[in-house]
């Protein structure tokens, strides 16, 4: 087998963009699952803006976007280790999860964050967190084909990592404050 060259995956990447927007046009635009991760993308934000700490904001959205950007990025490396999937989009041309990686997945933990005034409330909260997400929700999503599980990668694979994220983003968080503060 030749070794594919720039040009060969150029060809095989736009013959798939083209696929995925085809897919997303005809079977994902508009049905119940795209309203839903429509939803689910403006949904965290109202909670969020209604229940946040406002002297608190900027220590929260810091938590939040580095939340996001760490989701995001494990994301795509889970999909692209062929780990899970996700078959429906709610835009074509961005990652299928991002009602998960922007909206719930950073919110609800900031939220806990800050309701949470030490690291022991905070991972018990965050671990019922989890637990809720790669238990219920996890499940939920594949039942309506909206997930999908591949290789070894199981729903407890997912609560070990979200708990493991979110003691993660907590220190980092942590780290930040403590170092970058004015005194």
């Amino acid at each position: 087998m030749n070794t594919p060259t720039y040009q060969d995956i150029l060809k095989i990447n736009e013959n798939l963009n083209n696929s995925s927007f085809s897919h997303w046009y005809h079977d994902d635009l508009f049905t119940v699952t795209w309203w839903f991760l429509l939803l689910s993308t403006i949904g965290p934000f109202i909670v969020w803006n209604k229940f946040r700490d406002r002297n608190r904001s900027l220590e929260l959205i810091l938590f939040g976007l580095i939340s996001s950007l760490l989701a995001s990025f494990l994301d795509e490396v889970g999909i692209f280790l062929g780990l899970w999937g996700y078959p429906d989009k709610l835009i074509p041309i961005i990652p299928p999860l991002v009602p998960a990686d922007v909206a719930v997945i950073p919110i609800f933990p900031m939220l806990i964050y800050q309701y949470s005034p030490t690291f022991t409330s905070y991972i018990w909260k965050y671990i019922i967190f989890a637990g809720i997400l790669a238990f219920m929700i996890e499940p939920a999503f594949v039942k309506f084909d909206m997930y999908a599980n591949h290789k070894w990668w199981t729903h407890t694979c997912s609560f070990i990592g979200l708990i493991l994220y979110g003691m993660i983003i907590y220190y980092f968080i942590r780290f930040i404050l403590t170092h970058f503060q004015k005194s």
